[in-house]
Parts: C-alpha cells; structure tokens; sequence
C-alpha cells in the first residue's frame, strides 16, 4: 500500500469518528431527512501491525478472495444472494498447506500467493487471529480451528505438524471414533459453539471411512458507528434481478462518510464499533447489473473502487435489512483457481502431516449474515474432510441501495477481507 493510500485510511478512521445521523420522514415513500444532527464519538481502534512480507501476503490474499468469490458466483444463480467468507477459506487452505508437500503445496501456496513460505504464512494468519480479537473493543471477532482425526483407522498426526496447528492457528487437535454416533454431534456443536449458534451445523452425516475432519469457523458481530434508527425503517420498492419490484425493509440514515462513484457502481463504507472494521457497498450504476459489475471487475478494479472512496459528504442512505444463509462446495473452485492435486487420490500428498496417504475429499463453507438497524452479525464455518488414496471537496450524495448490490466486511488498517457477499431482494 503506498503512503498515500496509508494517509487515506487514516482520514477514513478520523472519519469513521464523526459520523452524523439526521432525522427522518413522515411517509413510506417520503425519506427526506430532518435537521437534527448527532455525532458520535468512539475509542481509537488498534491497528494489526503487519511486517512488509506480510503487506504482500495480505495483498495476495485479497486477491486470492475476490478471485475465489468471482469463481464461485460463475455457478451461483444470480436472482438470489450469497455470503462467502474467503478469510475463513485461507486460515483452512493454510493449515492444509502446513501438512503439504511437493506439487501439493506448490500449488495451495501459489493460489494462495504466500510466496512459497509456509512458516511465514502461518505466521501471519497468527498475526492476523490475534490482531482480529483486539483490534476494536466495540467489535466482537473470534476465530477457530479444528482438527479431529478419526482413532478407528489408526491415523497418526506427525508431532511437529500439530505443534504448528496449535502454535499458529491455537487449533483443538482430538481423535474421535467417527464410527461413534455421538461424534457427528460434537462436530456441529463445535460449529455451533464457535458462531454463537449462527452456524448450527457443518455435516448432515459422518462416514465412518472419513479419515479426517479439518474445521475454521469465524464469528463477528459489531454495531454500526452510527446505527439506524428503527423508526425511520420503511418498507420501500426494491428492484429485483429480473426487473420487477417488491417492498423490503429499507433502513434510512444520512451518515458523515466517504463515498465514490464511477460509471460503473457508486461505494460507501459504513463503519462499524470504533471504526476498525466497516462494510463497504457497490452499488450498480443504473442499467449496470450485479453480475455484469461483479465478473467485469479484476482485483486491481475492486481495490481502486474500495479506496477511491476518498469525497467526504453527507449520504443520505438507504439500505435493506436483510439475512443471507449460503452453502458453497469449494473443491470445483478451488480447482479451477489451480489447487487440484489436494482432491486428487493419485497425486495428493500430505506427507508433512501424517504417513497415512491422505486427500480431500470434501470441502465446503456454510456462512450467514444479519443486518439490521443496531448493526451486522456474520459467521462462518469451512471444512475439508480427508479420505484415503485407494480526501477532497464536500458533496451532499444519495446512495439508494434499492436494487441488487456486493457488499464486503473489511478490517481497515490490514485491508483484508472477512466476508464478501451480494444482496438480491429475496
């Protein structure tokens, strides 16, 4: 990130200070704001100090996640809404790469982009779970990870590969008897546990041939900066994919924020707690649809999208309240990006996890958002299953979110990417 940009996210958390909310309207149609004006003040949040090579694994990384999330919407049906959690693939895809080798590994740490360092990379993703607790008292962030091996095949994790599970990723390392029908509940009630019961559970059934059990979960929930007020929400029209229109909850505030606005989408970043963390919503430009603005864009165009947000001004907001529940398969995804040897039973090798000739055999992320007038909750569990081988001028702007829009949830001193999903109207 080049100094200019640093200065910029730093004006953007003096902002995230000082945010305005106004009074609002009379009628559902009717959204014009009042004159009353409160401003909240918060606590200076705590910035995730990252090394230089960790600047470029975080770079890497947020791109390894859009590039993720555009491939996983090529199959999604577009009339309705997603939420994906890419950070929670990476601490997943991470632990994998620890117990890699050879083409393996290559190919985890080249889609990655952990430069070939595994040592180094899980030093971040360590960095990043510690800095993600603190960095804002007002937000709560938690991160898990486990891995449960299955005693009845005799399957030995080596002990160098669990002291790092332990020592990076504070991962819980058990061996259960998945022959047991009690093991599938201890499974999903770690799931549940680890989301605060948005996440109730990972896998419907557990074979008893399943070798191995690797689990991530992530949890976050803040208020906004400024939040809503309940009163003001309206149900307004929003247009669906298809063209039509339905009535949806829409909530209205005017917010002190930074903005953009290009031929493509207008952004606004809506901070969270005492600013460590916001969300940050493209809005289509009218005649543009989500689809085309989500595959039209490369990493480089998100970025310059997400930091050329940098006009200060009064937005008038509206946004929907809503709640997404999404179940992504993340092997064919993940293959198409370049890992393919980990699902392969002739060619994975993760020798430097067990002597047991082991592959992935499945792997999928469950993840569900609430947003509403107090602020947004977000959780996620991912989980591989092994088997055997056999600042500028003031502007007054209307951001109107009645039509389909991407949204992400970001920490703003890393720039790294939590959850990435999109809203349709359903």
């Amino acid at each position: 990130m080049t100094k200019k940009m640093e200065k910029i996210w730093k004006l953007l958390a003096i902002a995230s200070l000082m945010l305005v909310a106004m009074a609002s309207c009379s009628s559902d149609e009717d959204v014009t704001m009042g004159e009353d004006e409160v401003v909240q003040f918060c606590d200076w949040p705590t910035a995730i100090q990252l090394t230089e090579e960790q600047k470029q694994m975080r770079d890497n990384n947020n791109e390894f996640a859009w590039r993720l999330f555009q491939t996983t919407q090529e199959a999604d049906d577009h009339q309705v809404s997603s939420i994906l959690s890419p950070l929670s693939v990476t601490y997943l895809l991470g632990m994998m790469d620890a117990g890699a080798a050879g083409c393996t590994r290559d190919e985890i740490t080249g889609v990655l982009g952990s430069g070939n360092n595994v040592a180094a990379f899980n030093e971040y993703c360590k960095t990043m779970i510690d800095g993600s607790v603190i960095a804002d008292p007002a937000a709560t962030v938690k991160t898990a990870n486990c891995i449960e091996v299955n005693s009845a095949l005799g399957i030995d994790l080596l002990p160098q590969f669990v002291d790092d599970m332990k020592h990076y990723y504070y991962a819980q390392v058990d061996a259960l008897n998945f022959t047991n029908g009690s093991t599938l509940d201890k499974i999903n009630s770690w799931c549940k546990d680890h989301t605060d019961g948005m996440i109730p559970s990972i896998l419907d059934q557990l074979s008893p041939d399943q070798a191995m059990i690797m689990l991530n979960a992530i949890y976050f929930k803040a208020d906004w900066n400024a939040r809503f007020d309940k009163k003001y929400t309206r149900k307004l029209d929003f247009t669906l994919p298809n063209g039509t229109t339905v009535k949806r909850d829409l909530m209205h505030i005017k917010v002190r924020t930074f903005f953009g606005h290009n031929d493509s989408c207008s952004v606004v970043r809506l901070p969270f707690g005492s600013g460590a963390y916001g969300m940050y919503i493209l809005l289509p430009a009218e005649g543009v649809s989500l689809e085309k603005l989500i595959q039209g864009m490369n990493f480089q165009d998100l970025n310059a999208n997400i930091q050329n947000n940098t006009l200060m001004g009064d937005i008038d907001v509206l946004l929907p309240k809503f709640e997404t529940t999404n179940e992504t398969q993340l092997i064919q995804p993940l293959s198409h990006m370049g890992i393919q040897s980990a699902f392969d039973p002739l060619s994975a090798d993760f020798s430097n996890m067990t002597n047991a000739p082991l592959c992935v055999s499945k792997m999928l992320q469950k993840a569900k958002i609430e947003v509403n007038e107090d602020g947004a909750k977000a959780a996620a569990v991912t989980m591989a299953g092994f088997g055997f081988t056999s600042l500028e001028p003031y502007y007054n702007f209307d951001f109107h979110a009645t039509r389909p829009f991407l949204y992400l949830i970001l920490e703003e001193s890393t720039r790294s990417i939590f959850f990435i999903g999109t809203y349709c109207g359903d």
